[in-house]
Parts: structure tokens; C-alpha cells; sequence
């Protein structure tokens, strides 16, 4: 559950990818990651704080749909990855400016 690290979480008999956006101190002391839904690319129409990801996989993050998940969610979860610092930064921008922070 490290910051940027790009997971298939189950749901359910679903899935979700996300990105982990609270940093790895919070997420250890908690047992727990405040994570970003991650939407297929071109699922959505894109908006003004849509971030596109290509790596480690094709999608779109949009910054409404932030949720936690508890670390025993990430014991049957696949890693996929992590996004770049250039990728995480305008992810981190993008939440700023929907929280207003």
C-alpha cells in the first residue's frame, strides 16, 4: 500500500483499480489507504481535473471518487504498478483542486 502503487482491489465479485493517494506513514500507522478510483480510459467524458494514466495501466483518474480501503483488502489485491512522480503530482493537483485546498 505504498503512495502511487496501482492495485486491483476486490469488491464484492467485482473489482476496483485505484491509485493510493495517503502517504505510506498513514497508511501503516492506520492499516488502512486512502485511495482514487481509477475509471477505464475513455469511460467518461473527459473534465477539467480528469489526470490520463498510461502506466502501469490505460486509465483516467477523477478526482470525485476517492474512497479508504482497510490493509486486509490488499491481502487478495494484484499490484499492477505505480504511476510516475510527474503522473502522482498532477493526480495530487487535480484532488487539491476539487477539495479546495
Amino acid at each position: 500500500m505504498k503512495r502511487g502503487s496501482v492495485w486491483e482491489v476486490p469488491v464484492g465479485e467485482a473489482t476496483r483499480t485505484v491509485v493510493v493517494l495517503s502517504i505510506d506513514e498513514v497508511n501503516t500507522k492506520f492499516q488502512a489507504a486512502v485511495c482514487l478510483l481509477l475509471h477505464p480510459a475513455g469511460a467518461y467524458p473527459d473534465t477539467l481535473v480528469s489526470v490520463p494514466i498510461t502506466d502501469p495501466v490505460q486509465a483516467v483518474a477523477v478526482p470525485v471518487n476517492i474512497t479508504q480501503y482497510a490493509a486486509r483488502r490488499f491481502e487478495n489485491a494484484k499490484r499492477l504498478g505505480a504511476v510516475t512522480p510527474e503522473t502522482m503530482e498532477r493526480i495530487e493537483r487535480a484532488v487539491r483542486s476539487v477539495l479546495g485546498l
